[in-house]
């Protein structure tokens, strides 16, 4: 940044200066009372020169200070620029996210919605099954939690904290399931119990099934 290395140079002037008048004072010190009290000439002249000095020292002194001052309000305003451009590239990015969420939101409906309404038709299912003389699998209800706490638990860390904050069971591994490995599981079994119910005989290829 332009103002932050004006302020070295300065600062590198501003050092210098400082040594140089330590130095002076360190010369005047030992040339001071030779001019003053014996009126000594060539100390008289070396302690003019050392005031004269000094005095060229002192105004430059100003001079780097105000200069200093006037880079660093420049440092701070060119920075207060930055801020101000980069808060307003994050507000821009806020809302850039924001309104993606669209369909974000949408979709999580949409597919919670589809879930709700697929579990519904299954229990209807098995209910009509049930009166045409099927026995459904046992631990059907308990299976089904099994596939929906699976999701659930796929779900980002927060949420599914919350989940399991709210009573939810963190399920081990071999109860974590999808849908499609239930209905390939106990496809089988209504096959058979259809087979029975209906008189035909078991086959081997219904066994497959």
């Amino acid at each position: 940044m332009i103002a932050e290395a004006a302020i070295a140079r300065l600062e590198g002037k501003r050092s210098e200066l400082l040594a140089r008048s330590t130095e002076l004072a360190t010369i005047r010190a030992s040339v001071a009372f030779k001019a003053l009290s014996e009126d000594d000439a060539s100390a008289r002249a070396a302690l003019d020169r050392i005031n004269k000095e000094t005095g060229q020292l002192g105004a430059e002194g100003a001079s780097l200070d105000a200069a200093l001052a006037t880079a660093r309000q420049r440092l701070e305003a060119a920075q207060r620029h930055e801020a101000l451009a980069a808060n307003r590239a994050r507000a821009q990015a806020i809302r850039s996210e924001w309104s993606a969420t669209e369909k974000d939101f949408a979709d999580l409906d949409q597919g919670l919605n589809l879930a709700a309404d697929a579990t519904r038709r299954l229990f209807e299912r098995y209910g009509t099954m049930q009166q045409h003389g099927l026995k459904p699998p046992p631990q059907l209800t308990l299976m089904l939690s099994d596939v929906v706490v699976s999701y659930l638990m796929a779900m980002p860390p927060p949420l599914w904290r919350q989940f399991n904050h709210q009573g939810l069971e963190h399920l081990p591994p071999n109860r974590r399931r999808n849908a499609a490995s239930l209905r390939s599981g106990w496809g089988s079994q209504a096959e058979r119990q259809a087979a029975a119910i209906g008189g035909e005989p078991q086959t081997n290829k219904t066994e497959a099934a």
